[in-house]
């Protein structure tokens, strides 16, 4: 029916019938209604050929072949002899061999990697192909080796100027539907095969026509766009038992589905498996990106694959696809598609024609390593720098208690410093070191990380050593007086008769983040240092969380941040130590695919990542309010202060079901862009105007840099849990009464 219809005029040429012209008289009446042609005569030549090529042996000179001609024209009308082929989009008229010879002369340098009995029977095959931007390269591959006898080509749309990447035409058929172009294509390469058009596409009401009319197909080629229809062709094509090949132009990956031997196999190697059918007959927009992301498997994409599929509808509006990548595919296809029809290969899987994995550089590039200049931890050192120290000394614990209440200090968030805090016992009082070493990242700059985790460390112990009859005294050491030194803790008998919890602070049956915080707000600013402050606006909390957002994708890209956030074992929730567990399956499929360096690199180089930075912004603006700590004692004993009133927050909010994530990117880079230390011009010219906005929001009379941001939101149970060394080796008792 379709290959009837008015379109075809528009791609077919006319092939004139000998029937119509018995003699000399008959062809020049015919011939006068194409008398404004372009008339090209390739008979002769082609004869020539097609003697030379029936006697290889010969090898015939120019002069024979002339002479073998001339004998074969000898009585004959040659204006009469072969086929006249018009094509009306160019008005050409040319005069070429017959059918049968046209073909054997065409195909004869196909043998014998194709014997002319296997040419035959491909003669007698179809194929069909949905999607002709890389179906063009697909098509013209199958045509040119004519691995088949009858194509069908579907695709509704038009050539554009930005297509002329990939498909191998010229501007002048800009505006013309791509299968018209392509079938015109075909037709000048070999006019006496068969093309049907299918110029509206492919949809529910025309697949089986597709797939039967006319001609059943025998391989169905996938290479359209909509993600409805790609689904829809192959369940049509598993109920006819049609096979399926696919190629993505990435990685040179194929995917051959062999329905027609394995009718039960599920479509797309059962990838969909788990998504209800009702949702794959109408996928919300939503949901579109990520079954993409599945269907291509997109960690295993090439890197700049997995770059632009971060960036679709970002900074570019769809899909990339290279000339050399559709051509090589176009080839792959071509070839997977006659030796199927051949019997050659009854395979089904996904498969790669990798040429960076096949022809590249055998010792790949090195990721950034950053050359952390502390030595390690001396504990003979740490004894020395104690013993010099005039501190108080407090009662000697028994090693049990000890170990409980220092085994409680190392349950505090570490902030992604968990090896960095030495804690060593020695004459009555407990000395927490500072492992620079261990704590020497991106995030850790100016010690804010380590020592917001210090401060919370010291909080617990304080709260355990009560509830265990101890008060814990703590005194902070200046960084001029005792660089690895943070803090000594000496213990004291409490009176037993007094509650261990009293003190502490009421909560009423009122369990909000506000009611939670005014109560506890009297014990967190008791010093006057320290200040908390509760945004529950959901306008505000998105515009923070819009800053976080862009400060942890900053970290991301930046070689020494990203090589501490995937390559440390940071999690990937956007700062050390966040549960990855709340990160979308969005997020985590995009993190995952940034997790290549390289990757990294050309996102940064392009200014990328807005995905990330949504999906980020979406997961902190949802539920929940945003705490901030804001401190105004600078340097890390402010980040000390600061880890102890958060700590003391997150315990009031865990009794609630609550939890409170740290969001720090914001505070370590504000701090690096006060210097500009390990930030280039392009990362701080990003970062100022977020430092703007900040300030703005965040009403206070403390630096950007110190302030500190936590995300409050119900406990989830799938969240990560936080492994820390064993005891045995942070905690070291060198006094000699133990």
């Amino acid at each position: 029916m379709n290959q009837e219809s008015e379109i075809s005029k528009v791609f077919k040429p006319t092939v004139i019938s000998k029937e119509l012209y018995k003699n000399a008289a008959d062809f020049e009446t015919i011939f006068r209604e194409y008398q404004g042609a372009v008339v090209l005569d390739f008979l002769e030549s082609q004869k020539k050929e097609l003697f030379k090529i029936r006697n290889p042996a010969a090898r015939l000179t120019a002069s024979q072949l002339d002479e073998i001609y001339q004998s074969w024209a000898a009585g004959k009308h040659v204006e009469l002899e072969g086929t006249w082929v018009y094509y009306p989009w160019s008005n050409r008229m040319l005069h070429i061999l017959d059918e049968h010879e046209f073909t054997e002369l065409r195909t004869s340098r196909n043998q014998y990697k194709i014997t002319p009995a296997e040419q035959a029977a491909l003669a007698g095959k179809t194929i069909g192909i949905i999607g002709l931007s890389v179906g063009n390269a697909v098509a013209l591959s199958i045509a040119t080796e004519r691995v088949c006898g009858r194509l069908k080509l579907a695709d509704f749309d038009t050539i554009e100027l930005s297509n002329l990447n990939r498909i191998k035409t010229g501007i002048h058929n800009i505006g013309i539907n791509k299968c018209v172009v392509t079938a015109r294509e075909i037709a000048e390469i070999d006019p006496y095969l068969h093309i049907e058009c299918f110029t509206e596409g492919i949809t529910s009401d025309n697949i089986h026509d597709f797939l039967l009319g006319n001609a059943r197909l025998d391989i169905l080629v996938d290479e359209c766009d909509d993600l409805e229809v790609k689904i829809l062709c192959r369940q049509v094509a598993k109920s006819l038992s049609v096979p399926v090949v696919m190629e993505t132009s990435d990685r040179g990956m194929v995917d051959v589905e062999r329905f027609d031997l394995d009718p039960s196999r599920p479509i797309l190697h059962g990838i969909l498996n788990n998504i209800p059918e009702e949702k794959l007959r109408n996928i919300a927009p939503a949901d579109r990106f990520s079954l993409v992301l599945k269907i291509i498997d997109a960690p295993n994409t090439s890197r700049r694959g997995r770059l632009s599929l971060l960036e679709v509808g970002q900074s570019i509006g769809t899909w990339p696809q290279l000339a050399s990548a559709v051509t090589l595919g176009g080839g792959v296809v071509g070839d997977v598609c006659r030796r199927i029809l051949l019997g050659h290969f009854s395979a089904s899987g996904r498969y790669y024609v990798d040429l960076e994995q096949i022809v590249g550089d055998p010792v790949p590039a090195p990721a950034f390593d950053p050359v952390n200049p502390h030595p390690a931890f001396d504990l003979q050192k740490a004894v020395r720098i104690a013993d010099s120290l005039s501190v108080n000394r407090g009662v000697t614990l028994p090693e049990d208690t000890l170990r409980q209440i220092v085994e409680a200090g190392c349950g505090a968030h570490p902030g992604g410093t968990e090896k960095a805090w030495k804690w060593v016992f020695r004459n009555g009082y407990l000395m927490l070191f500072h492992d620079r070493r261990q704590s020497f990242s991106f995030a850790n700059h100016q010690d804010i990380a380590a020592m917001l985790a210090f401060g919370a460390a010291c909080e617990n112990i304080g709260s355990t050593g009560k509830k265990l009859g101890y008060e814990a005294i703590t005194q902070l050491f200046p960084y001029h007086e005792a660089p690895e030194l943070v803090a000594a803790i000496r213990f004291q008998e409490m009176d037993r008769t007094v509650n261990p919890e009293s003190g502490t602070t009421e909560i009423a049956e009122n369990t909000s983040e506000q009611a939670i915080l005014n109560a506890l707000k009297a014990e967190l600013e008791n010093d006057g240092k320290v200040q908390v402050g509760l945004l529950n606006d959901p306008g505000t909390i998105t515009k923070v969380a819009e800053i976080v957002s862009e400060c942890e994708l900053v970290t991301q890209l930046n070689p020494w941040g990203h090589h501490d956030f995937f390559r440390r074992g940071n999690s990937p929730a956007g700062q050390p130590g966040a549960p990855a567990a709340k990160a979308s399956p969005v997020r985590q499929m995009a993190l995952g695919m940034l997790r290549d360096h390289k990757v990294a690199d050309t996102m940064r180089s392009i200014g990328g990542g807005k995905l990330l930075v949504q999906t980020r912004t979406a997961e902190l603006a949802g539920d929940g309010s945003i705490a901030v700590i804001s401190v105004n004692e600078p340097g890390r004993e402010g980040a000390f202060r600061a880890g102890a009133a958060a700590q003391k927050l997150t315990g009031a909010l865990a009794r609630y079901g609550l939890s409170a994530e740290p969001l720090l990117s914001p505070t370590y880079l504000f701090a690096r862009l006060e210097t500009g230390d390990g930030l280039d011009q392009q990362e701080i010219q990003r970062l100022l105007p977020l430092e703007n906005t900040y300030k703005q929001i965040i009403v206070s009379d403390a630096k950007p840099s110190d302030t500190f941001l936590f995300k409050i939101a119900k406990t989830e149970s799938s969240e990560a849990k936080i492994n820390h060394l064993p005891l045995d080796e942070v905690l070291f008792l060198v006094n000699e009464e133990i």
